[in-house]
This record gives structure tokens, C-alpha cells and sequence, in this order.
């Protein structure tokens, strides 16, 4: 089989541009160059990788899961090139909302002290897998459960859960409040990555409260900060989004969320071992984020 590195390229630039053009500009290709590479790779794989229309271009379902694998190909690659030449090789940690919480910036700082040729970066990516699964970040923070295939993961932390309420709500001057405080009131839910379901009551034999649901962290920081709703959150949160409008005050009698560090079944980073040691270390050492 006759598949090049520059046609994994193409391919991972076009399923992040989703546009021949802007593709080819990004790799520095004319736009012909760009076709003549993805039609090259689709004859060799034997099926389309794209749906191209005048507007956009679109992944199949093929062409998706090849761009992941082309991604986590050329950071193999691009890894072990920067070895040879002992250049900086990054650990790419992504995370759907509030990274590490209060552990962010002191893990962040301790680990790139201690390993300034590995260095770390932080990705926030809005997907429950947060970039995992298509190859675009080596690990990911998760929180709650992992519904997400291929991957592998472990328990590093736990967090307490907090209320996020508007600064006039009616619950806003308490420091502390309960389950069944919040079953009068509408709570933001986010369906893509957040970890709050109507369980939490119904398994403390409460009634839930009315459900709304958001399509982004942010439009949830939004709708609570415009005083529609209130939402329920990791500790994480009030660290990493203190936001005017908005309060927190901790949820005492619901269950803490666990944290996972998670990669990809057939593509672990050499540094999954010591970054997961040095999460854990963190959280054991510090409160609940």
C-alpha cells in the first residue's frame, strides 16, 4: 500500500479546516496539490474520506476515524524526530472544562520544571473525550464516567460538587446547601460534557429538579450568569471560571466526581505513567479542588 506522510497531513489538515482551500494554505499547497493528495489516498484505502460540497468540505464516518489515526501517526512521528535531534518533544493534556482546578497551575509549572524536554500543554477541546479520540491531545482529563471507546483510563482524583447560582438567587448568601434545596429550581445541565443527571436525586430518593439542557461549558457559565438557571459543578469550576454573576456554594450531600486520566488503547504516550503519578500526588496532597 502506497500511503505517503504527506497524504496523512492532508488529510489531518482538511478534517480540521474542512475546507480545500484554507487546507492548502495552511500546508503552504495550492489547492490542486491538496485534491490530488486526498483523491491519492482515497484510491489507495479503497473508500471516500470526505463529502465535498460547494460550501464545505465533510469527513465520512471512514474519514474521521483515519484522521485520528493520522494525527496520533504524525505525533508519533514528529515525536521521535524531535528525540533524535534533542528537541522538545510536548505532551499534548486535553480537558473539556476546568483542567485540574486549583491543581492546574501547580502541576502545570512542576512538571514542566522537572521535565523541560516534555514539555506540557493544555487543550480545551468540548467534547466528552475531550480530542482523545481523533487523536488531537496524547491524554485527557475526564470527569464522571468514560463513555468513550478505545480508551483506557484511571482514577486520579476526586472533587466535591458545588451550586453555581446567579448573585441574586434566593440560595446565593449560603455558603452550604443541600439536594433537596435545589429541586424547586431549573438546573443547566450540559449534555456533551458535564456530569450532572437527574440521578442525584432520584438515587437520594429526592424529585428532581426541572432539567435544561446547554450545548457548551460556556453557554452554561452564560445562562446561569443571566439568571435563568443554576447548575450543578465539579470544585474545579470555582477555581478555573471564577465569573461575575455567578456564585458557588458547596453541594454537602451529593457524591464527589471522580477524575480520570485517560489515552487511547493502542497509543499511549511515554509520559502516561509519570503525569498520572504526578495528578495523583496532587490530589492526594490537596483538598477535594
Amino acid at each position: 500500500m502506497d500511503v505517503e506522510l504527506r497524504h496523512l497531513r492532508v488529510l489531518v489538515a482538511l478534517d480540521e479546516e474542512r475546507s480545500f482551500t484554507a487546507a492548502a494554505a495552511r500546508l503552504g499547497l495550492s489547492q490542486a496539490a491538496v485534491s490530488r493528495a486526498i483523491a491519492a489516498l482515497e484510491h489507495e484505502l479503497g473508500t471516500p474520506l470526505v463529502h465535498r460540497t460547494t460550501r464545505r468540505v465533510e469527513p465520512t464516518a471512514a474519514g474521521a476515524a483515519f484522521a485520528g489515526t493520522a494525527r496520533r501517526l504524525n505525533a508519533e512521528l514528529d515525536r521521535a524526530v524531535a528525540e533524535l535531534r534533542g528537541e522538545r518533544s510536548q505532551v499534548r493534556l486535553g480537558y473539556s472544562w476546568a483542567a485540574l482546578g486549583a491543581h492546574t497551575t501547580a502541576v502545570l509549572r512542576a512538571w514542566n520544571r522537572a521535565h523541560p524536554d516534555e514539555p506540557l500543554r493544555l487543550s480545551r477541546i468540548n467534547r466528552r473525550d475531550a480530542g482523545l479520540a481523533d487523536g488531537r491531545v496524547d491524554l485527557a482529563v475526564i470527569r464522571g464516567d468514560v463513555r468513550v471507546p478505545d480508551v483506557v483510563d484511571e482514577v486520579v482524583g476526586h472533587e466535591r460538587r458545588y451550586v453555581a447560582m446567579p448573585v441574586d438567587h434566593e440560595l446565593a448568601d449560603r455558603s452550604r446547601v443541600a439536594l433537596a434545596d435545589l429541586t424547586p429550581f431549573v438546573v443547566a445541565v450540559d449534555r456533551y460534557t458535564g456530569t450532572t443527571t437527574t440521578s442525584l436525586w432520584s438515587d437520594a430518593g429526592l424529585e428532581p429538579p426541572r432539567i435544561t439542557d446547554t450545548t457548551d461549558f460556556e453557554d452554561w457559565l452564560d445562562l446561569i450568569a443571566a439568571g435563568e438557571v443554576i447548575g450543578v459543578t465539579a470544585a474545579a469550576t470555582t477555581h478555573q471560571y471564577p465569573r461575575p454573576g455567578i456564585v458557588f456554594a458547596e453541594l454537602t450531600d451529593a457524591p464527589p466526581i471522580e477524575v480520570h486520566l485517560a489515552w487511547h488503547r493502542s497509543w499511549r504516550h511515554p509520559a502516561t505513567t509519570r503525569l498520572a503519578r504526578a495528578i495523583r500526588e496532587a490530589y492526594a496532597t490537596g483538598p477535594l479542588a
